[in-house]
């Protein structure tokens, strides 16, 4: 019986699996061309559905996502689906669907991606000097599937690079640990994999050193001490500096130097650019993650010291910046994200803590933003704080993402005391009442 009731399970199994004839499988493209994808059904009266990945993409001869580039048409009981310029986005799991049954064929695409490179510095021709320490050029593969091979030569003839010159990060960039006459010249970038290959240049031009050059400390300087950032997108940070001799440059997060093979900075580039009398070092940080959160230090060094400049990277809320004006206090925090909340914090101005029964929720108003990072709110400390005490006020914000840090430093406030106007006042009552108490008098008496 058992042997039975098998059979016709696997019976069902296989008249359902025969209402689709075509088998799925990978399909290997190349980006910038067109692919078809078939599906040949049994019953060409049942709906057809098309999915790219778990999102539809058409129904019969009806095309619902009409930004993906695609034509949809039938060809006797064939369902083709066609992608008329296949780019990376494409890399993706396809499938033909039946509504009755519900069965199914998977076509894995595979995009192949020429590679696309840049160097850096991007300045295209750089100027170094003899004795210059540290001089660092770096291939940065911005696209290409499968991974590209990169492959540093010499000159337009391929020739291979001097012995002295180190090469890190899986060959993408190249150290000069001290220049030399030799290392001057044209350097080559090649990336390749099977779709194509890009090329990008450096020509490097080496000078003797300046005769009685004035040595000096290195200099370093960024904008703000803290960025904000959106979750899953990229995040670009610089420092300015400067020095003699040519300083080098490092980027440390958390107090470690960036390693970019961690799975976090995988997607992380640095370029540098030498501008009017000063060079400028940016580091971009690819799709961010929260893990990526954090303080990024640009350290300048040379032989005569180091110095470092740190900017904190958040998604969550900044710290705040406060202000105070009689009873009204005033903040602007910096935020991508929404911000959810405040928590406003007092303690008189000989209390060593914070207490949480001595903070308090405020809300957020619609106008405490413009549609930019920056919110900004104005609240009355007259209702939380007493009159004619002295206090440390600080305060931080709450996003999505969690609470930001607090102010940098707590604000110093104190509400005047008022009894000197309600003396005041009191003293014209008293005035008042004696002038009206004179006039009864006199009126009585004449």
């Amino acid at each position: 019986m058992m042997k039975l009731v098998l059979l016709i399970l696997g019976l069902l199994i296989a008249s359902t699996s025969a209402q689709i004839r075509t088998k799925g499988g990978t399909l290997i493209a190349k980006e910038g061309e067109s692919l078809t994808l078939r599906c040949e059904v049994e019953d060409p009266s049942v709906a057809i559905i098309w999915r790219k990945n778990t999102e539809v993409v058409a129904v019969d001869d009806e095309i619902l996502d009409t930004y993906g580039g695609y034509e949809i048409s039938m060809e006797g009981s064939t369902s083709v689906l066609t992608i008329k310029r296949v780019e990376p986005i494409n890399s993706a799991n396809y499938s033909c669907a039946l509504a009755e049954p519900e069965v199914s064929v998977t076509f894995v695409i595979k995009v192949q991606v020429k590679p696309l490179v840049v160097i850096s510095p991007d300045t295209g021709v750089y100027h170094a000097r003899v004795g210059e320490k540290n001089l660092v050029i770096t291939c940065h593969v911005k696209e290409g599937n499968p991974k590209p091979g990169v492959v540093w030569t010499k000159q337009f003839k391929a020739a291979k690079l001097p012995e002295d010159i180190k090469r890190e990060h899986g060959g993408a960039r190249i150290v000069i640990t001290e220049v030399k006459k030799h290392h001057a010249g044209k350097y080559n970038c090649l990336a390749e994999n099977i779709a194509g290959s890009d090329r990008a240049t450096i020509d490097i031009h080496v000078a003797e050193p300046l005769q009685g050059e004035r040595e000096e400390k290195p200099w370093v300087k960024n904008e703000d001490t803290f960025i904000p950032v959106r979750k899953n997108q990229n995040a670009s940070f610089w420092c300015t500096y400067d020095g003699t001799p040519v300083p080098q440059v490092e980027w440390l997060f958390n107090g470690y130097k960036i390693n970019f093979n961690d799975e976090k900075f995988k997607k992380t580039s640095e370029t540098a650019q030498r501008l009017n009398g000063y060079s400028k070092s940016t580091l971009t940080v690819g799709d961010i993650s929260e893990e990526a959160f954090g303080d990024y230090a640009c350290r300048i060094s040379n032989k005569l010291g180091s110095v470092t400049a740190v900017v904190h990277v958040s998604g969550r809320p900044g710290p705040p910046q406060l202000s105070f004006d009689e009873s009204e206090l005033t903040w602007t925090v910096r935020a991508f994200d929404k911000i959810l909340e405040y928590q406003l914090c007092h303690r008189l101005e000989n209390a060593d803590h914070f207490l949480p029964e001595d903070c308090n929720s405020v809300r957020v108003k619609k106008s405490d933003n413009n549609g930019d990072d920056k919110w900004t709110h104005t609240i009355d400390l007259s209702t939380f704080l007493e009159h004619g005490n002295k206090y440390h006020v600080q305060l931080k914000a709450r996003n999505a993402l969690g609470w930001g840090s607090m102010a940098k430093d707590a604000l110093h406030v104190e509400l005047q005391r008022i009894e000197k106007e309600e003396a005041k006042g009191a003293s014209i009552i008293s005035i008042i009442s004696s002038i009206l108490v004179t006039l009864v008098t006199m009126y009585l008496l004449f």
